[in-house]
């Protein structure tokens, strides 16, 4: 439990330090209103359902650098295009413990990234629609390699 506490402030710290270097900018002012659907070219935050973002925002959606925190805790740090995950980010899930880092577009992994599976497994390659499909390399925990190529999440050669 104690490593488990340890990875989780390391990645609080983390995700702080990259939100306030990132995001965070003297070329854009805080949001003003509290209706954030008027939010544009601002750096704002909202919290509903039990869902939190801190960022910019562009149209009353997530634009530019942010931090999303889901229900479940599970943490996105990066890129947003028109309120979806695109562009570079990092995925962090507080229930399983798996991270991924890498390119994602409209919400999904997409282009190249490392994906470290809660069990030790390592997949690091090319991503479509969420799935991993092209040139990658996959590290099972015991040391065995799958180098090649995938398709729909699985190894083809």
């Amino acid at each position: 439990m104690r490593l488990r506490t340890l990875k989780f402030s390391s990645f609080l710290t983390f995700v702080i330090l990259i939100t306030n270097n990132s995001v965070f900018s003297a070329d854009q002012e805080k949001c003003k209103g509290n209706d954030s659907l008027y939010w544009t070219n601002c750096i704002g935050s909202i919290a509903t359902n039990g869902e939190a973002y801190v960022g910019q925002f562009q149209n009353g959606l997530p634009h530019g650098k942010g931090t999303y925190t889901y229900k479940d805790g599970a943490t996105y740090v990066g890129e947003f295009i028109n309120g979806k995950e695109s562009g570079e980010g990092m995925f962090y899930c507080w229930v399983h413990g798996a991270i991924y880092k890498g390119a994602f577009k409209n919400g999904k992994k997409h282009g190249f990234g490392r994906y470290n599976f809660p069990n030790g497994d390592i997949y690091e390659g090319q991503w479509r629609k969420g799935k991993r499909n092209g040139k990658g390399k996959y590290i099972f925990k015991n040391g065995l390699v799958n180098e090649g190529i995938f398709s729909n999440n699985k190894f083809i050669e």
